[in-house]
């Protein structure tokens, strides 16, 4: 778990104190319809944030993200909804758990770059119950005395803006760190695995990056050997999986689980490389595209053209 993952996480755990303290301070303003109304907004809007946050975190893993994002969820909720009475618990969990719930699966079928938006509506949805609050324990009679009192709101708005932002420059920069430094390493790795090949052999590299392939379009020649690399560039698992019974294996990565006679098959774990070398012994087109559920939909397939 990164720099922005634990800047989330943080977040909402300082939003949940400053919410609970809110409630406890001015419950007695508040009706019971509107403390239903508070920690079920709470509770939803923690539970979505956590939901893609985990969910995009540990994609490949639903069980696991989900149960993360429900307790998140659970324990906002509950612990905004306790500060006014059992229905606003009861509230506040339904919500939590089904934020938590919609959110994981929502994280695990969108890409990195997609998630951090969403993330960053989710949190401030999630710091708007600071409105919420203030706005409900307001009575009909209140009145606006000064025109500078719409100064709190804005001033309010432009620093929950400004947070996130500052959140979000944080994630670029990490990823943008962690991307150089595994292509770094990645050719480098590739350049010394190679040296030893013979000058004949013909040496296709592809990465994976948010949820692409680098190469769909791959012209090799026909019993030829073929240097395939996988860079895997993303936080969870991707492979590339050849159904075609017209080659021979030369030599295979150790977590290459392609044992079938009619597949060639490479897995690269995440921020990891793997390497497959081979010949493909008929002229044809043949299709390739990962395995892992889900990612061949999202476009992760490609051709190779064998002349």
């Amino acid at each position: 778990m990164g720099n922005y993952e634990l800047f989330i996480l943080g977040s909402l755990c300082l939003l949940t104190l400053i919410v609970v303290t809110l409630a406890i301070v001015w419950r007695k303003k508040f009706r019971t319809m509107h403390g239903m109304m508070i920690s079920m907004f709470f509770g939803m809007n923690v539970g979505l944030t956590a939901g893609v946050l985990f969910g995009v975190t540990y994609q490949g893993n639903l069980y696991f993200s989900t149960i993360l994002s429900m307790a998140i969820g659970f324990l906002a909720g509950a612990l905004c909804g306790f500060c006014f009475g059992i229905l606003s618990v009861l509230e506040g969990v339904m919500a939590g758990l089904m934020g938590g719930m919609m959110g994981a699966m929502l994280g695990e079928m969108i890409i990195v770059n997609q998630s951090i938006n969403l993330i960053q509506i989710f949190l401030f949805l999630s710091i708007s119950t600071i409105f919420v609050i203030i706005i409900l324990k307001s009575s009909k009679e209140t009145k606006i005395e000064n025109k500078r009192w719409f100064l709190k709101p804005v001033l309010l708005s432009v620093f929950i803006a400004v947070y996130i932002i500052a959140g979000n420059s944080l994630a670029e920069k990490n990823g943008e760190l962690k991307n150089s430094e595994l292509q770094h390493s990645g050719h480098s790795s590739t350049i010394n695995n190679t040296e030893g090949f013979n000058k004949n052999s013909q040496f296709i590299a592809i990465e994976t990056t948010e949820m692409k392939y680098s190469k769909t379009k791959i012209v090799v020649e026909k019993d030829k050997p073929i240097t395939l690399t996988l860079t895997n560039l993303d936080k969870i698992d991707h492979d590339i999986e050849i159904r075609t019974s017209f080659f021979n294996r030369i030599k295979k990565s150790e977590h290459n689980h392609g044992a079938d006679k009619n597949m060639l098959h490479l897995h690269a774990a995440p921020e990891n490389m793997e390497m497959l070398t081979f010949t493909l012994t008929k002229s044809g087109v043949y299709e390739f595209y990962c395995t892992i559920p889900g990612h061949k939909e999202l476009g992760m397939i490609g051709r190779f053209i064998v002349s």
